[in-house]
């Protein structure tokens, strides 16, 4: 199959010079919550420079002082997803929302999650606020927000947030590439498989698009041409519908895309596992 598949490139953007209607969107969705927060914070692609608008999410830790009633954490929900269908970009807010005692005791617990995987099921009055949650991956959030983050209020995240072990940083990034299914998310799985060899071997905390990257230098020439696919899908301004957004609108070579799987997970033993 052949890769060339042209891709225009949009401008990566970040918190500091995004569109003026993306800013404004996130001011006005978190104005809408109704919260009082202590701190907010950019993490992932918009933190890092590598924000694009026809792919990209925009990443958020949202800090306030006390435990939200289950009524609090609702009306913050429902004020997001109510919002989701006039944001200005494809992809969509994913935000927590933690206390100060959460994010100074790194129990991986929050208040509130939203993203557009729970639109749906928060209009439908289908989400239990009273309920304890705890999610692995805020080891990762805070470990961007710590080293890579944007502090668009209050103090710096040093100060806010508990420091994250590497390896528990490492595992919230690795259960992707046990998680996500690639066929039907290519570039995104791709990426962030590239992303998790880079950190095994250099120890830092980088972006997918970093990972990827890297993996065009450092990757055998047989899983090349499959990570130059996934870069220039990531970077593409080409419109796609939202059923398409995992794929940017085209087919992939099924047999590179597990190939490539298994060499990642091969370079930790795990292959057996997959």
């Amino acid at each position: 199959m052949a890769y060339d598949v042209p891709h225009p490139p949009d401008r990566a953007q970040s918190w500091a010079d995004c569109d003026p209607d993306l800013s404004r969107y996130v001011e006005q969705a978190l104005a809408a919550t109704g919260l009082e927060p202590t701190g907010v914070y950019v993490h992932g692609s918009l933190a890092m420079g590598c924000f694009y608008r026809a792919k990209s999410d925009v990443d958020l830790l949202v800090v306030v002082r006390e435990t939200l009633s289950p009524a609090q954490r609702e009306r913050v929900a429902r004020a997001l997803a109510e919002r989701a269908a006039t944001r200005p970009m494809l992809g969509d807010l994913e935000l927590s929302v933690l206390t100060e005692r959460q994010a100074a005791e790194g129990t991986r617990e929050y208040e509130v999650h939203y993203s557009a995987y729970w639109t749906d099921r928060i209009l439908a009055g289908q989400v239990d606020y009273a309920a304890t949650n705890r999610d692995p991956d805020l080891a990762a959030h805070v470990s961007v927000v710590q080293r890579r983050g944007v502090a668009v209020s209050g103090r710096p995240a040093g100060e806010v947030f508990a420091e994250v072990p590497h390896e528990e940083y490492l595992r919230a990034i690795e259960a992707d590439l046990r998680e996500v299914d690639l066929v039907a998310e290519p570039y995104y799985g791709v990426l962030n498989a590239c992303r998790v060899v880079m950190v095994r071997e250099c120890g830092a905390v980088v972006s997918k698009e970093e990972g990827g990257e890297w993996g065009l230098r450092s990757l055998t020439e047989q899983h090349r041409a499959v990570v130059q696919q996934a870069l220039r899908c990531y970077r593409s301004a080409r419109p796609v519908r939202p059923e398409e957004r995992g794929t940017d609108g085209h087919a992939w070579d099924v047999g590179a895309l597990q190939a490539f799987r298994q060499h990642v997970l091969e370079s930790r033993g795990e292959a057996g596992r997959a």
